[in-house]
């Protein structure tokens, strides 16, 4: 039989209902050059937030990992990676909408 491991969820003070926190393994990674996506190992995203120091219960689902290459633009084996938070915008920034459909 497997063993596995309880987790119990921590929770938003502003929105208790809304568990804080989000896997790491769950990112969305991206090559910065050519925009593809980049798949990584099982625990690879979870140990580079560790060594950065970034705790998992400031993750969202609006984060973004973005490396500076990837084995499909260059021939290197190591990457500079960057976190973003994508926000939703002002509703002057979108673009405007026109149309029915």
């Amino acid at each position: 039989m497997r063993r596995t491991k309880r987790i119990i969820p921590q929770y938003r003070e502003s929105n208790p209902l809304v568990p804080a926190g989000y896997d790491p393994e769950l990112l969305y990674v991206e090559c910065g050059r050519c925009g593809a996506p980049v798949m990584w190992g099982e625990g690879r995203a979870t140990r580079l937030l560790h060594q950065a120091g970034i705790d998992p219960l400031e993750l969202d689902a609006s984060c973004l990992l973005v490396t500076d290459g990837c084995p499909a633009c260059t021939n290197r084996h190591q990457y500079t990676v960057q976190i973003f938070r994508i926000g939703s915008g002002t509703e002057a920034r979108r673009p405007p909408y026109f149309g029915t459909a």
